[in-house]
């Protein structure tokens, strides 16, 4: 292994993975300021460079400890963007609306943990699968973390469109997806038409909630 000044590495097949750690961080400050919309944005702009990393790492031709430290990354990334961002989201608008103590960290907390659960799961099982095993699956297994980032924005686009409390649709919808992180059923991959026609929609919803905004009603 070429000897460099620091450990771990810098090229091209992880600078995705890289931005979206130091979008999510971002993310945390805008919404420990209650600026919510951009703290979506930022777990928006990580779905994002999650959906197209692993394509941009595969130009890269690894030996085994590139590609387990590749792995590593990834889910360490997804757990902090699109694990623990999310729960600091719905823990500002749970403060915002006036929601204390257990009735604001109970659900993020075990959300946080299917998501840890999960993540981990399946990159013990990534790092002793094969290049050609991992091509030939067409299915998740459970719902993949990265879905959050347009879930999310989703339920407050539709909260804030209804006047529903977002706080309590939010708590519902948290629950819902930690359970589908870990229930064992097969949900087809998209293919690439399909994760850009998710960006685009992505991508209108976001325009509409920064030029439109929202409250954050408990």
């Amino acid at each position: 292994m070429k000897k460099t000044p620091f450990i771990g590495y810098y090229d091209y097949w992880v600078v995705l993975t890289y931005l979206s750690i130091i979008s999510a961080v971002v993310g945390m400050f805008f919404a420990f300021d209650w600026n919510i919309k951009y703290a979506i944005f930022c777990m928006m702009f990580s779905g994002l460079c999650d959906t197209f990393d692993g394509r941009i790492a595969a130009l890269k031709k690894k030996d085994n400890i590139q590609s387990n430290f590749g792995i590593q990354i990834d889910a360490m990334a997804d757990l902090v963007s699109f694990g623990v961002l999310p729960t600091i989201i719905l823990y500002a608008v749970g403060q915002s609306s006036g929601h204390y103590g257990i009735t604001i960290t109970l659900i993020p907390a075990i959300y946080v943990l299917t998501a840890f659960i999960r993540l981990a799961y399946f990159a013990a099982i990534e790092s002793e699968s094969k290049d050609d095993e991992k091509k030939k699956q067409k299915n998740f297994r459970g719902l993949p973390t990265t879905s959050v980032a347009l879930l999310v924005p989703l339920v407050y686009f539709i909260s804030n469109i209804l006047g529903a409390s977002l706080f309590e649709v939010l708590n519902v919808t948290f629950v819902i997806i930690s359970l589908f992180f870990v229930l064992n059923i097969k949900i087809p991959k998209p293919r690439i038409r399909t994760q850009i026609i998710l960006c685009f929609v992505g991508l209108i919803i976001l325009l509409i909630i920064i030029l439109v905004g929202g409250n954050m009603n408990g």
